[in-house]
């Protein structure tokens, strides 16, 4: 083997070509995100895969009653695709899909997306330098770089581990696969969880009903929801030449100085600050309740007992005073099995239900689970899964893992920063598109992040990070946070600035990579753009 210019050579027998330089996983915001940014940096041979029926993601799959965004609209969007026309201040699931539509549109992303496509394994075939992509079919796609693009919330809980689930014989459904054939009018209706979806569902479905239980296991946080129509006049400003962008500035400045606090505050001030912040939060959000909810008990039942940001919380609208209605009951008590037509409770009250609405839930790129065994093989062998749920979940600036070359993740531990996905996705593919330009500049045919670089990175996270630790692992107990995982860890959070995040998603240093030519292909790799038969675009 010799090295020159950083770029280890061991040259082998001619291989053959992938099919395209790059696959990405997932056709939604991130997917749409990795085609316009692998365009920047020339490269057009790529395909964009997804296991469901079109663009968009969450957005797509999710068309339960009143779908929408629970942050402002200002702030849901691409930096390079500023939308001034929202028709609300937060915008309902069709206007945020057909935006999508058309920033893939406007980008040609279409022609190079291809979907009811399932990967079941990516196999790293270290002798051919190129990536083997299995899907459910028995179909093999091979990619020089992959990208899995497949979004924060991975895999919905469509069968939780709930006793008797599979005895009920009435319609059941998931948030993510609405049953719009269903007709609610009249009926008697369980939703179980109550969390982002169902605080849009439930006033949608309790105007119709005749009866609606929701089973609460852990209190959440419903927040106001200053909602309302975006007037020409207020379409107009935000048109104007960085009016959009402003709007946006002023809600990432704030979260950025509470990123600031919590990273830079000295640890014995955070504690007594985290004491006073939880005591100050849970008692106005007591008073809110007062203002809500008219019950007594229920208000009760409603007020967590941990700390006030240990959950996401969300923008509750209507969903508090939903709970007032006569025919909704919040039931905390427990399942102690769901039955054939109905769910008993743990303290022994059985009510029949005609449909049953599972918002329980998805398994979260910060869960360890989501990342299962024999599905990413490296190199050597190397298993992500069997890493990630036995170690630690670790990455270097959250894209790149040690064992794992020319594959990259756009939503990895340590990835949030900001207000909206598009944020930090941006970021990551910006860092993203730098490494494999890079590559590409240097000749080498793969690259992989050093394993002392990865972990160098690891330790700043912990490091900048004990202050939120401290919170989410202490201060949330009981809280059954996704910020926290199953291995006690909060690998959610990125503990920097949004500008230290912007700056060194491109500022860093190039040689954590270690860049091999240990192959020739022999074809160059087809640099045009992907052209899909129309039964490939779904």
């Amino acid at each position: 083997m010799t090295e020159t210019n950083g770029i280890a050579a061991e040259f082998v027998d001619t291989v053959e070509t992938p099919q395209y330089e790059v696959v990405a996983i997932g056709a939604g915001i991130g997917g749409i995100c990795a085609g316009v940014k692998l365009q920047e940096i020339g490269v057009d041979n790529f395909l964009i895969v997804d296991r469901i029926g079109g663009l968009g993601g969450t957005w797509y799959s999710h068309s339960y009653p009143d779908a929408g965004c629970d942050i402002p609209s200002t702030t849901y969007q691409f930096s390079f695709a500023r939308k001034p026309d929202w028709d609300r201040f937060f915008a309902k699931r069709d206007q945020i899909l057909q935006y999508l539509q058309e920033v893939a549109a406007e980008h040609d992303l279409p022609r190079r997306m291809r979907f009811h496509t399932t990967i079941v394994r990516e196999e790293w075939d270290d002798d051919h330098a190129l990536w083997r992509l299995h899907t459910d079919t028995g179909e093999v796609i091979t990619a020089r770089f992959v990208i899995s693009a497949v979004g924060a919330y991975i895999n919905p809980k469509t069968e939780p581990n709930i006793p008797g689930l599979g005895s009920y014989t009435g319609t059941s459904m998931h948030p993510a696969d609405w049953n719009h054939d269903f007709d609610f009018t009249g009926k008697r209706v369980a939703i179980i969880g109550v969390g982002a979806s169902t605080m849009q569902i439930a006033p949608k479905l309790a105007a119709q009903v005749d009866r609606l239980d929701i089973y609460q296991r852990t209190p959440q946080v419903y927040l106001p929801k200053p909602d309302f129509v975006l007037r020409p006049w207020m379409q107009r400003l935000l048109a104007l030449p960085g009016g959009s962008a402003a709007v946006n500035g002023i809600a990432q400045t704030v979260i950025d100085t509470m990123l600031r606090i919590a990273v830079f505050t000295p640890a014995p001030l955070w504690k007594m600050g985290a004491r006073l912040v939880d005591a100050v939060g849970r008692a106005a959000y007591a008073g809110w309740l007062r203002i809500k909810v008219k019950d007594k008990e229920i208000r009760r039942v409603l007020r967590p007992g941990f700390g006030i940001v240990c959950i996401r919380g969300g923008a509750g609208g209507d969903y508090l005073p939903t709970l007032n209605r006569d025919n909704v009951e919040l039931i905390t008590a427990g399942i102690a099995e769901i039955q054939p037509n109905g769910i008993r409770s743990a303290d022994g009250v059985e009510r029949e239900i005609d449909a049953l609405v599972l918002a329980t839930g998805y398994e979260v790129f910060s869960d360890p689970e989501s990342y299962k065994p024999g599905t990413v093989i490296g190199r050597d062998g190397f298993d992500l899964g069997v890493f990630y749920n036995t170690e630690e979940l670790k990455a270097y600036y959250s894209t790149s893992v040690a064992g794992v070359p020319n594959r990259f993740i756009m939503i990895g531990p340590y990835s949030w920063t900001g207000t909206a996905f598009h944020y930090f996705v941006e970021n990551a593919m910006r860092h993203i598109a730098t490494v494999i330009d890079e590559t590409r500049r240097r000749g080498a045919t793969t690259v992989e992040v050093r394993p002392e670089a990865q972990e160098r990175f690891h330790q700043e996270m912990l490091r900048s990070g004990r202050n939120l630790s401290y919170y989410l692992e202490t201060r949330c107990e009981g809280s059954n946070s996704y910020f926290v995982n199953s291995q006690g860890k909060s690998p959610y959070i990125r503990p920097w600035s949004l500008l230290k995040t912007y700056r060194k998603a491109v500022r860093f240093d190039r040689d954590d990579y270690s860049y091999r030519h240990a192959v020739r292909y022999d074809d160059p790799i087809d640099t045009a753009p992907v052209e899909l038969a129309d039964a490939e675009l779904g």
